[in-house]
C-alpha cells in the first residue's frame, strides 16, 4: 500500500473493441469489449495478479468496466462518468474516412482542444477538466482507473503541459499513441504531480 501523503496512479486504457478494428469513432458510444480486448484483459490480469489496491475507478461505459471485471476479477469498481471518453458528437459511429468528408471537420480539426466536437460533442479541454477535476480529488493511497485513450492523453496534456497539435491524418491532436490496456503511472505528493510511466504494455509482448 502507498505511505504517507502520496497518491499512486494507474491509469489503463480500455481492451480494444470491435468498433476499434473497424476504425469507428466510439465516444460515448456504449460497446463491449471485443475477443481482442478480453484477451488484453486476460493478460493484464496476469500481470496485476495478487498486487493490492485501495481503490478501483472505472469510466460507466461497458468497455471501460469489463476491461477491470477481468483484469481485477473480485475488486470492487467504482464507475465515475468522469472517466468517459472525448464525445465525438455526431461523428460517434463514423470512420474517419466518413469524417473526412464532412464539412465541419476541418474547422473543428483546426483547435480541437478548445472547440467541441460538431453535433453536441466535447472538446478536449472539457475532458481534461473532468479527469482532472476526478484526479484532484483521490485521496492519498495505492489507486488504479480503467478510462480510454483519448481521455487519459488528455489529462497528461493538462496536468504535464504536454502539446496538443493538429496531426495530419489523426483526429487527435497527440503526437503519441496509447495502447489498449497500456498502463500510465502517476504519483502525487505535496500537490505536485509526477509521470513515472507511459504506456507500459510489456504483458501484450
Amino acid at each position: 500500500m502507498a505511505e504517507g501523503e502520496t497518491l499512486h496512479l494507474t491509469l489503463v486504457r480500455h481492451g480494444a473493441t470491435d468498433w476499434n478494428g473497424a476504425g469507428r469513432w466510439q465516444g460515448w458510444t456504449d460497446t463491449p469489449l471485443g475477443e481482442t480486448g478480453r484477451a488484453q484483459a486476460e493478460r493484464l490480469a496476469r500481470r496485476l495478479a495478487g498486487r493490492p489496491w485501495d481503490a478501483v475507478y472505472a469510466s460507466d461505459l461497458r468497455r471501460a468496466l469489463d476491461t477491470a471485471a477481468v483484469a481485477l476479477p473480485g475488486h470492487r469498481v467504482t464507475p465515475d462518468a468522469r472517466l468517459r471518453e472525448l464525445n465525438f458528437g455526431r461523428y460517434e459511429g463514423a470512420t474517419t474516412e466518413d469524417v473526412l468528408h464532412d464539412s465541419e471537420y476541418a474547422e473543428w480539426q483546426r483547435d480541437p482542444w478548445t472547440l467541441p466536437a460538431p453535433g453536441g460533442g466535447e472538446s478536449l479541454r472539457g475532458v481534461a477538466d473532468r479527469l482532472r477535476a476526478w484526479a484532484e480529488e483521490l485521496p492519498a493511497g495505492d489507486i488504479i482507473a480503467f478510462t480510454h485513450g483519448a481521455a487519459l492523453r488528455a489529462l497528461l496534456c493538462d496536468l504535464f503541459g504536454w502539446p496538443a497539435a493538429p496531426q495530419p491524418g489523426y483526429v487527435l491532436p497527440f503526437p503519441y499513441l496509447h495502447t489498449h490496456t497500456g498502463l500510465t503511472r502517476l504519483t502525487r505528493a505535496a500537490g505536485r504531480w509526477t509521470l513515472l510511466t507511459y504506456n507500459d504494455h510489456a504483458h501484450l509482448e
